[in-house]
């Protein structure tokens, strides 16, 4: 369960912002690596505190999005609220911060599962989030490894807040910038010292 739902909300998080960062024109794409230890890498092109290049994850199976186009993008606290449908399960993200926290791929399982892979985690990440996904597109995974994830988030990761050495998950809402069509929802892993005082402000950055 997400700890935006609790009371406290505003003095446990800090000032991480009930409102999207960034306004549209800013730019991101995203690609593909075999190699990488996550879904997508993504290059954000901003002026702002966000340019670079990070670690990410596919947040929403049933919407495509192009490899290797920039496309404007808002970006979202996945501690704020969000607009509705940006994600199916928003009330689960404290629990996807956690699994993006523990780096899964390529430890070992400790119930001798084998070697968690990407697909494993964002195989997770969609369970978490999703009312619908196919694993086709993933590559190698397990699904014992996936239950395996799925539930020790849900044990240990209600109510996770990232420390300022974590990462925190921004969300990237794209749209294309000839017809607007918006794109797959694209959950980035930025370090949380990024922000001053290690919180994600409440304005545009």
């Amino acid at each position: 369960m997400n700890l935006r739902q609790s009371t406290g909300f505003g003095l446990l998080f800090l000032g991480l912002s009930l409102t999207s960062f960034a306004d549209s024109g800013r730019m991101a794409s995203v690609v593909k690596n075999p190699l990488s230890s996550s879904y997508f890498d993504v290059t954000i092109k901003d002026s702002g505190l966000l340019e670079g290049s990070y670690k990410g994850w596919c947040g929403d199976w049933s919407t495509a999005i192009g490899e290797g186009i920039l496309y404007d993008v808002k970006y979202y606290s996945s501690y704020s609220e969000l607009p509705e449908g940006l994600v199916d399960h928003p009330e689960n993200l404290d629990e996807v911060n956690w699994i993006i926290n523990k780096k899964f791929v390529k430890k070992s399982s400790p119930t001798g599962l084998g070697v968690y892979t990407r697909g494993d985690v964002q195989l997770a990440i969609w369970t978490m989030l999703d009312d619908s996904f196919d694993a086709s597109t993933v590559g190698p995974f397990s699904q014992a490894r996936v239950n395996e994830i799925v539930l020790s988030a849900t044990q240990e990761g209600s109510g996770y807040m990232p420390k300022c050495r974590d990462q925190i998950g921004i969300i990237l809402d794209p749209t294309d910038p000839q017809t607007g069509a918006h794109q797959q929802t694209v959950i980035t892993e930025v370090p949380r010292k990024h922000f001053p005082k290690c919180s994600v402000p409440d304005d545009a950055l």
